[in-house]
């Protein structure tokens, strides 16, 4: 039942016994339902515990669809589902409440918070756009210091000169560390010191998520 409706590709895809497996497939190919019939194949034939299953997108949408195909073929309360930032929250969360650590707010709306720190010469230029540039430069790793450089080989157009974008970046991170807050860029890098530092925390999480799915 697992494999009807699906094509010949998607059949193998779902049934192929390769692990790590990459599947390369165009928008609109059916990349939801294969994930999905994957999980739900390897499940039913023995070669996994969905209990010890995350499979992660990169928008609420989608995961929500992911959820959805899972409790319908009868896998949801088993098997982990989520984005890459949701997941990473909650691993972080159930590492400080485990070491008892007060979390940090989490600063979910950006425009506000840059518009708040803006210079007077920049206070014409729309504070999402900064946000725009500060989430580039963060998901890239890139820090203040280095956003002007990267950004102009990356042929980017910021609403302002490179330097003057790189000094607000870092009066943001500047307020947002002094506040004890951390974005949604914060929350995967966290989790990734954390997984490299911490040793009983990294293996924790091993042990429960045994087979990812992306």
């Amino acid at each position: 039942a697992l494999l009807e409706g699906l094509n010949p590709a998607q059949r193998a895809a779902v049934s192929s016994t390769a692990s790590p497996l990459c599947i390369l497939a165009g928008a609109g190919s059916g990349k939801t339902r294969v994930l999905t019939r994957r999980v739900a194949w390897r499940a039913a034939t023995g070669d996994l515990d969905p209990r010890h299953v995350l499979a992660l997108t990169f928008t609420r949408k989608a995961a929500a669809e992911l959820t959805s195909r899972l409790r319908e073929l009868g896998l949801r309360d088993r098997v982990a589902a989520g984005t890459f930032h949701s997941v990473a929250y909650a691993q972080l969360r159930s590492r400080w409440a485990d070491r008892g650590i007060q979390p940090p707010t989490l600063l979910d709306r950006k425009v506000g918070f840059v518009a708040r720190i803006l210079p007077m010469s920049a206070k014409d230029v729309p504070p999402i756009d900064l946000v725009a540039e500060i989430e580039w430069a963060k998901a890239r790793m890139v820090e203040p210091q280095g956003y002007a450089r990267a950004a102009t080989a990356a042929g980017r157009r910021p609403p302002l000169e490179p330097t003057e974008v790189a000094r607000i970046f870092a009066a943001y991170e500047e307020a947002r560390r002094e506040r004890r807050m951390v974005d949604f860029d914060d929350l995967l890098r966290l989790c990734r010191r954390d997984l490299l530092r911490d040793l009983e925390f990294a293996r924790a999480q091993q042990w429960r998520f045994q087979h990812l799915f992306v």
